[in-house]
Order: structure tokens, then sequence, then C-alpha cells
């Protein structure tokens, strides 16, 4: 069976040093996707000569601090694929990365493909977020309680069912990212967790290294 066509959404605003490292994880990827959306709302427009070659990434501009929920949104709109993989601009990928997601939705029919969170400098996963449920009425019960691992970054979604929701909500912060999945889940879809798909979030928030560049 052929592997599932994917379109990764990343929103930027103002963080061309971190972008640039995100779609290089997205580049580097065993499994790569058929396209790359980068929706820039930043307050200047984002210069494409700051960014990888690729004829994977397409670069949108959006209105000018638009918001990451509404830049997702726009994203998913335009996407053209069957999975929709979002990553934020400050993390980055493991290179199994879409290959444990298509895997994990192809093997288990899942609408939801949650990957597992890892501290960028160390590697290691992240205590308390890694998403673990036993099904989806737990991970629901989990939600409502706390977050328990489900971000921007680990979430994607397969596109006919993110349409069938109202989106990330632009009034909620992005510490409120879960509230999607949420929404989906008490709309029927199902969800299931990619142990080997890793995000490596940047914790530091220091500015990558010239050599990194």
């Amino acid at each position: 069976m052929a592997a599932a066509s994917l379109s990764v959404i990343i929103p930027t605003c103002d963080r061309p040093e971190y972008v640039r490292q995100a779609l290089i994880s997205v580049l580097r990827q065993t499994s790569l996707p058929q396209e790359i959306l980068v929706i820039d709302n930043g307050t200047e427009p984002l210069r494409v000569d700051l960014l990888p070659e690729s004829s994977l990434i397409r670069l949108v501009r959006a209105l000018p601090c638009f918001g990451v929920s509404q830049a997702r949104n726009l994203g998913a709109l335009i996407s053209q694929f069957d999975i929709i993989a979002f990553l934020d601009d400050d993390d980055e990928w493991d290179r199994g990365y879409l290959a444990s997601v298509r895997k994990t939705q192809r093997d288990a029919d899942a609408d939801i493909v949650l990957g597992r969170l890892c501290d960028r400098a160390s590697k290691r996963p992240i205590a308390n977020k890694q998403a673990c449920f036993h099904d989806e009425s737990d991970l629901i019960n989990k939600i409502l309680v706390r977050n328990p691992g489900t971000v921007g970054s680990n979430t994607s979604v397969l596109r006919d069912t993110f349409m069938l929701g109202s989106g990330y909500d632009p009034s909620l912060t992005t510490g409120q990212d879960k509230a999607l999945v949420l929404d989906l889940l008490l709309g029927g879809a199902s969800v299931k967790r990619a142990d080997d798909a890793r995000v490596y979030f940047r914790n530091d928030w220091t500015l990558p290294r010239q050599s990194e560049l």
C-alpha cells in the first residue's frame, strides 16, 4: 500500500533563525511530505533567501501578527494532501517522524496521530508530556485535567477530519493547543500515538549557532 500523501504546515512570526532549522528537520525526513507550507505572519515578510532551497517549500504571506492558530488554519485550508502534520517554527522533528506518523495512521486507521515530546538539547522525553492514553475516552479525560502532551508540533490529522471541526481557536494561547484534539475527539475522531515519532522542543530559547545555519 502506498504511503499517505502529506502536507506539513509551519506557522512562523519573525523567527527566521528558528524556522530554517525546523525546515531542515523536515527536509531530512526519511519519508518526505508532498508539500511544506510556511505560513508567515511576521511584522516583516520572511525573506525567501533565508530558507533552505527545496521545491517542496511554499512560502505563504499572511496578515502581520495573524496569530499561530489562524496561521495553522490557513495552512490547513490551502493544503492539498491527505494528512496535515503541524510543526511550530521553534521545534524540530527526528528524521523518522513522518515515517512513523504515516505507518501509525495506516496501521491503526487513525484520524489523529500524536508524536512524543522530547527536549531538544538532551533528546530525552519530557516528563508528563508523552500523551499516554488507553483509548479516546481516556485521552479526553486527561486533556480536561491537564495537557498530557498534545501540542501543535506533535499533532497530525487527516485533512478531511480537520475540516469537520472548527480548527484551532484563535482566542486560545498556544499552551491550549490540546483544544483542537479535544474538539475532534468529542466529534468522534479516533487517535493513536506514534511511539517512534519524536519532536524536539527548544527550551533554552537561544539562537542557533552559525554552524547550524
